[in-house]
Order: structure tokens, then sequence, then C-alpha cells
């Protein structure tokens, strides 16, 4: 038979007596298409075209919503660290502040209740030492009552010379009860002198003011009484003007302890004065960046029993509750000579008015 022909062709490229060469002409001809060419663009509005790659830190195209939460994570990232630095700040100071309460101290302090929600009594005492002396006496004696209920903070002050009766030491200065007892012996003073229970207790060295002060960038206090070349210890004089006076460290503390001009009472209506420019400062908008460090520097000029969590809800307690002129007092008596010996000398009548009304009866 005649032989037939096949219906199809082999393919075979062209040039090449191979068809092993052929394929491979194919191959590379299929694999290079796309390879080596890109595609053409496509039209800039239409909304499936590929986007370039943009790492998460590009700032480049990223509208309204991306601004808002890179912003709101760099601010929270902030708030955070304020947070944690200033809470470790507060509470290395307050670590050293309970350091310096004596155990017999605690021992003698009263069951306290709430702090946000209960009235409570804080002892507060700032000590100071003779030249040539070891122990101190104590030369400023306030009781701070801070009442939520009533939305107040009220202050008593006591007369460093007010005449008690002192275990074991028989007529004395109330100030002599820290020179004799420490912590505990003022503690038990004033709760004998005026029936109030003592919940907390806070001692300022008065070396220590002049820091704190300055720590706090200064302070404006509202001077009740002028004082005019008022002697004062190292040979010299001071004065300061009725009103709003300015205060550095160390005029700070001449302020608190200068007393050869006045009694014992103007004294004390100076020392209320200061507290209050010292918490009107900490608690002032402009302060707020720096709370945790001026509540740090505050701290570590004091002594007291209260840890991180009591102090911080104290000064919430100063911030939102008020005090008013009214609200503080200094408690009754009559300057006297006794034995050679000047004292103030109570008026019982007037300090069981005094008290009802401190506590709010």
């Amino acid at each position: 038979m005649p032989p037939q022909r096949k219906p199809y062709r082999r393919f075979k490229a062209r040039g090449s007596d191979s068809s092993s060469e052929g394929l491979d002409g194919l191959r590379q001809l299929t694999q290079g298409v796309g390879a080596t060419e890109r595609p053409p663009p496509a039209p800039p509005d239409d909304p499936w075209a590929p986007q370039p790659e943009r790492h998460w830190w590009s700032l480049r195209n990223i509208g309204a919503w991306g601004w808002a939460w890179r912003v709101g994570g760099v601010l929270l990232l902030g708030v955070v660290a304020w947070g944690v630095l200033g809470f470790l700040s507060v509470r290395g100071a307050v670590a050293d502040a309970n350091a310096r309460i004596t155990p017999t101290a605690e021992k003698a302090l009263s069951p306290a209740g709430p702090l946000l929600s209960a009235p409570q009594n804080t002892l507060v005492v700032g000590i100071d030492a003779r030249p040539g002396e070891t122990r101190s006496r104590a030369d400023s004696i306030m009781v701070m009552r801070t009442d939520p209920g009533a939305g107040k903070v009220k202050w008593l002050s006591i007369p460093r010379d007010f005449r008690v009766e002192l275990p074991g030491a028989g007529t004395e200065r109330i100030n002599a009860a820290y020179y004799l007892a420490g912590q505990q012996g003022i503690i038990n003073a004033v709760r004998n002198l005026t029936g109030l229970p003592i919940h907390h207790i806070v001692v300022v060295r008065f070396n220590g003011v002049r820091q704190m002060v300055d720590e706090l960038g200064g302070i404006t206090v509202n001077n009740p009484t002028a004082l005019n070349d008022c002697p004062y210890p190292g040979g010299t004089t001071v004065s300061f003007p009725r009103g709003q006076v300015d205060l550095d460290g160390e005029r700070a503390l001449q302020f608190v302890r200068v007393r050869k001009c006045d009694s014992d009472f103007h004294r004390a209506a100076r020392q209320q004065a200061f507290v209050t420019a010292v918490k009107g400062k900490m608690a002032s908008m402009s302060s707020v960046p720096f709370a945790p460090w001026n509540g740090a520097a505050t701290i570590r000029s004091i002594g007291t029993d209260m840890g991180v969590s009591d102090l911080m809800k104290m000064g919430w307690l100063q911030w939102r509750l008020q005090s008013d002129p009214d609200d503080r007092l200094v408690l009754a008596g009559m300057a006297r000579t006794v034995g050679g010996v000047s004292y103030v000398v109570g008026e019982p009548d007037l300090e069981e008015k005094q008290i009802a009304r401190f506590v709010g009866r």
C-alpha cells in the first residue's frame, strides 16, 4: 500500500533541525512574557489598583484616621510612662517616710476607717532641735480633720506653750511631750488635751521645709498679720508684709519659725497659712504635670504612717474638699506665767465649744 500522509505537521522551531531546540525556544518565549515587561499602569481612579507597599511608621497618605490613631498612641504611651515613673518616685519617698515613724507611735494611733468616706484626724507636728541638743521639740502642733461627708478640711492648732500634765513629768508645755517621749508622747498628749482620736501622724522637720518649698518652685502665702524687723535666730531680723507674700525655701522656713514679735496664736495662724499655700501649689492646674514629683518632694521631707494608697487618697481629699478661713482654729487659752514659766493656760469652756465646732457637732 502506498504510504499515508499524517494529518498534522510536527512543530519545529524555525532554523532548527532538533525538536528539543524547538521546545526550548517555546519555553523561553513563554517564560519571558511578563517577567521583563511591566504591566501598563492602572488608571489613577481605579479603586482596585494595587497600592505601593507602605511601612506602618510612614506618614505618607495616611489620612485623618491614620493621624488620629498615631497621635493617640503616642499620647497613651506618654501617659503610661508618666504614671509609672511618677508612681515609682512616690513609692520610694513613701518608703523612706514610713521608716521615720516609730513602732510605738503606730500603736498609739486610733484605728482608722475608710479615708474617702469616714472623718479622720491627722496630727501634723513640726519639730526642731535647739543648738547642742540631739532630741527635738514640737514647735508646731496641728490637727487636720478631713470630713468627706461635710465636704470640709479643718485645722486645729495647739500653741506650743500650752500647759498640760505629762505622765511622769508633771506640769509641762505640750511641746515637751515630743522631747520626753517622742512621737508616741505627742500623740498621747494631744489626745488627752482635746479628746480627739488621732488616726494618722505626719512629722515635719523644719530643716526639710526649705528643700520642700524650693523643689515646689516657691509658694505664695496669704500672711494674716504683718511682721517688721522681727528678731530671728542667727542674729538677724525678718519682715513679712500682710497679704500675699512670695516665699522661697529660706524665706518659708523663716515664716513658719519666727515667733519673737507676737504670740503663739499668730504663729499658729502663719503655719496654717503656710500649709494652705503648699496645698494650693500642689493642687494648681499648672502643677498637674509635675504632681507625682511634687508629691515625692513633699513626702521626702516628712515622716508618716500612711502608705502610698492613703497618701494618694489624702491628696485627692485636699483637692476636692473645701477649707474656709472659719475652719482654721487655734485652741483657746491665755498667756500666763506660772512659777516663773510662761504658759498658754487653757480655757475649758471655750475649748469645749471649739472642739465641738471642729468635729461638726
